[in-house]
Formats: structure tokens, C-alpha cells, sequence
């Protein structure tokens, strides 16, 4: 009932999730279920009572059944005080034990080691400012106060301070890439797109991912309908405004936490819009660090939710604690001990029925931790060493782990036909499979033509990818 390792020696803990919740409420019914039976015992037991007071023997001396009567109801009598006293036991076991889960499941959650752990004992402000290099935030009008989350900082600057970012349309660009390979329910697919869109990591045909872009590839699904998986990458820069209008900047970051509009929510928004999405059409995100700060934040977005049907989020080394996530929406956050990103939310992960938080161990011992911080914090945060946890997390048969994976699974369309089979059986390429599109253009995003190949033909329908490359024409420089 209590997630746990994900695998012998790995040392990740798992908590949340809506399978989590489900059984603490079923325990929780059971405990009240238990005490109605054991009350409807005491009253069987008290009607008995009478029934023998009103049959007593010495009233009825003349029956040859009246003792039988009285000396079955007495031992009945009995067994149903034992089973009353039983039942009351059993139901406040299964109370206690719904506790105990649920303050277990909170201590894991809580129970955070390395750097994290320090941070928030400490709280993160506003030593995280100077290892994110904003540390000239608190002279610019913003006040700092103890317990105070990045969030929180930015929303105290004065007005003005960070405006324009948001409001400066960007413009964009898409071209048609190399399609994905491998089975994209995997977790360490999700991180190999997000090293793709890093670029850390080249396309199958040896091409890299244009700086300031997401990647949102077209899964046809058995029923005619379409997945798309929408990866948005972490920063690229740490310039406020980059030269070379690179949106995935510091400024990203600031507009993302103020819960403000951002230029990448805009290329996000204009990607999909692009897509010419129907009502039954599926979107997945995969986000990493600053992606994720903006993907949870349209999460927050009403208007956004209700144009499209998002299925399933995961997310690495962010802030997911600093949004408020919808139920219904199941969330995958994985973070590592040592990683700070996740701390600028200012507060621990809490259960949720949405969010499954997967940690995994501190990469360096406390030596290194004293000695040499710095690098342990580059080593936490890395999407290389993020991969290498999600090939373990794909071994997972943690209970809140797979409910994710389902849910992905489905969304993708595994679950509408028996998954790539059928999907080959259909004619199309599946899950596992694809080819590129062979075309480059320049986008709809901000009133284009969209992309309608593979979206309602299954008989021939491939996945597609494809790359939304965004520019501030507005820099500071």
C-alpha cells in the first residue's frame, strides 16, 4: 500500500498518486463499514436479550421448549458479544492502520537527504538566487525575507520591473524532423526527447534540435485519433534576454514562477494550435526544469484544459510543489536528493492524488556534499543522470509508478486497441515505430496552416515530429 523502492539497492522512494489515495479511502470505508456491522451486532444482541427476558423459563413451566429456548439464546447471546467486541477491534485496527499509511506516506514525502533537505531547514532564499545567478534580484526592488520562495520574490517586484517578456510576440518557426523511435511509453523515451530538445542528444539521423524549440510528435492512435507529446526542454541560457532571443532564458524562468504569461506558454499554445487538434485528440508533455515551471503552469490554465485533452504530464528536477495541479491529471515528477531546481517552490512535496513525486538517491556522499557543492548540484540536476534514472524507473513495479505508465499507455492508444499490435494489425506504424515526414516550413503558430497528415487516416498514418523554434525579436541585449 505504501510505495517503496523502486528497486532493491536504487534507493528512490515514490510517494502519492491517485492508487495511493484510492486504498487510503478504501481502508478509511472498511473502518466504517466495520463499525456499522459491530453497532447492527449490538443491537441483534440487545433484541436477544429481550426475546429471552420475555421467554423466561420460570414462566413457562409447563413448556418442554422454553428451556431449550433459553439455554440456545443464551449461548447465541454470547457469541454475538464476542463478535460485537471483534469487530470493534477490527474496526479501529483498520483506523490505525489508515493512519499510520497515510503519516508514513507524508514522512517519505518529507523526509528528504542531501541538499534539498538542507534548503529547506534552511529555506531556499535567497542563497538559491546566487546558485541560479539572480542573486541581483533583492537589489532591484524585490524583499527577501526568511521563508520566502522564489514565487513569492518575484510577485514583490515592483511593477514593471520584469514586464514586456510575456507580451513580446515571438516569432516561430516549425520544421518537420526524423520521427521517434522506440516505444514511447518508456519513461527513458521521454528523457531522450527532452535530451533531444536539450541538445545534448542528436536525432536518429544525426541532426540536432535548433536551440529555443519544443518537440511535439503526432502519434496516430488505433480509433483514427491522435496522441502528440510535446517536449519542452529546461534553460538554455542564463543571460536575462539573450542576444540571439533564445526563450528559454532567465527571464523564462522569472515570468513561469510569477505565474505571469511567458513567451514559451505562447510558443506552447501556438504548437498545438498548430496541430489542429480535434475534441477527442490526446496531449501528453514531457518537461524538464524550467519546461516544467511552464507546462504546471497551464495546468493553471482553465481556458487551456478546457480546448485540450491532457492525459499525462511527466516532469524532472522542477518545481512542481510551486502549482496548484487538477485533479484527474496524472503528474510523474521526478527529482533528485541533491537537486535544488525543485526547491524553488519553498515548500515540500505534499500528497497528492494527481502527483506521483519519484526520488531518487543523492549521486555524492555528504563529503563531497561540504567539499565540493557546486558539482554535486551540477551532477543532481543533470538530464544525462536523469536518463539513467529513468531506465530504472521503466523496471519499477512500484503501484503508483505503473498507474502513471498506464495512463500514458492509454493516451497514446495502447489501451483503446491491445498497444502496437493491434496498432501494426491497423496498418499503422504503433508505438514503436515511424519514419520522418520529409518536409520543413515555416510555422502556423501564430496563424499557420497546421499539420493534418496521420491525425484520422489509421490505415496509413506514421508518427510525425516536429520542431517549434521560437525568437524574441525584443532583446536586451
Amino acid at each position: 500500500m505504501i510505495s517503496g523502492a523502486v528497486k532493491a539497492g536504487d534507493g528512490f522512494v515514490v510517494t502519492g498518486g491517485s492508487r495511493f489515495v484510492a486504498t487510503l479511502e478504501s481502508l478509511e470505508a472498511s473502518a466504517l463499514v466495520l463499525r456499522a456491522m459491530s453497532s447492527n451486532l449490538e443491537r441483534a444482541e440487545c433484541a436477544l436479550h429481550a426475546s429471552r427476558q420475555a421467554v423466561a423459563v420460570s414462566a413457562c413451566r409447563t413448556s418442554y421448549t422454553a428451556p431449550r429456548f433459553d439455554d440456545e439464546a443464551r449461548r447465541t447471546h454470547a457469541r454475538l458479544r464476542r463478535a460485537h467486541e471483534e469487530s470493534e477491534r477490527c474496526a479501529a485496527a483498520v483506523a490505525r492502520a489508515a493512519e499510520r499509511y497515510r503519516d508514513e506516506e507524508v514522512g517519505r514525502a518529507r523526509a528528504m537527504d542531501g541538499l534539498q533537505n538542507i534548503l529547506f531547514q534552511a529555506g531556499p532564499m535567497p542563497g538559491l538566487l546566487d546558485v541560479l545567478g539572480l542573486g541581483g534580484l533583492g537589489a532591484a526592488g524585490a524583499r527577501v525575507v526568511p521563508g520566502s520562495t522564489l514565487a513569492t520574490l518575484l510577485r514583490s517586484l515592483q511593477s514593471g520591473r520584469l514586464a514586456g517578456s510575456p507580451d513580446d510576440p515571438a516569432g516561430v518557426k516549425r520544421a518537420s524532423l526524423p520521427s521517434g523511435t522506440g516505444d514511447a511509453t518508456h519513461f527513458s523515451y521521454a528523457l531522450k526527447s527532452l535530451r533531444q530538445a536539450q541538445g545534448q542528444e542528436p536525432l536518429d539521423d544525426g541532426s540536432f534540435v535548433p536551440p529555443s524549440s519544443i518537440l511535439v510528435e503526432r502519434v496516430p492512435r488505433p480509433d483514427g485519433t491522435v496522441a502528440v507529446i510535446v517536449t519542452v526542454p529546461g534553460t538554455q541560457t542564463w543571460a536575462l534576454d539573450p542576444e540571439d532571443g533564445n526563450v528559454f532564458d532567465t527571464e523564462g524562468i522569472l515570468d513561469g514562477m510569477a505565474y505571469r504569461d511567458s513567451q514559451v506558454r505562447s510558443l506552447i499554445k501556438g504548437a498545438l494550435q498548430d496541430q489542429n487538434l480535434g475534441v477527442d485528440d490526446a496531449v501528453l508533455f514531457n518537461s524538464y526544469s524550467q519546461g516544467g515551471i511552464h507546462v504546471l503552469g497551464l495546468l493553471e490554465d482553465r481556458e487551456f484544459l478546457e480546448r485540450y485533452r491532457v492525459k499525462a504530464v511527466t516532469t524532472v528536477g522542477s518545481p512542481v510543489s510551486a502549482f496548484a495541479t487538477p485533479e484527474g491529471i496524472p503528474v510523474l515528477s521526478l527529482t533528485n536528493a541533491d537537486d535544488i531546481v525543485p526547491t524553488a517552490s519553498g515548500q515540500a512535496a505534499e500528497l497528492s492524488g494527481s502527483v506521483v513525486n519519484v526520488r531518487s538517491p543523492s549521486r555524492a556522499g555528504p563529503v563531497a556534499a561540504v567539499l565540493f557543492p557546486q558539482d554535486v548540484v551540477a551532477k543532481a540536476h543533470d538530464l544525462g543522470n536523469y536518463a539513467h534514472d529513468a531506465e530504472l524507473l521503466d523496471e519499477s513495479g512500484d503501484t503508483a509508478v505503473l498507474a502513471h505508465r498506464a495512463a500514458v499507455n492509454a493516451a497514446l492508444g495502447a489501451g483503446l486497441a491491445g498497444g502496437a499490435a493491434a496498432a501494426a494489425a491497423a496498418g499503422t506504424t504503433g508505438l514503436v515505430g515511424g519514419g520522418a515526414s520529409g518536409t520543413v516550413g515555416s510555422s502556423g503558430a501564430n496563424g499557420g496552416t497546421g499539420s493534418t497528415a496521420g491525425s484520422s487516416q489509421p490505415g496509413g498514418a506514421q508518427r510525425e515530429r516536429f520542431a517549434y523554434t521560437a525568437a524574441d525579436p525584443r532583446t536586451r541585449g
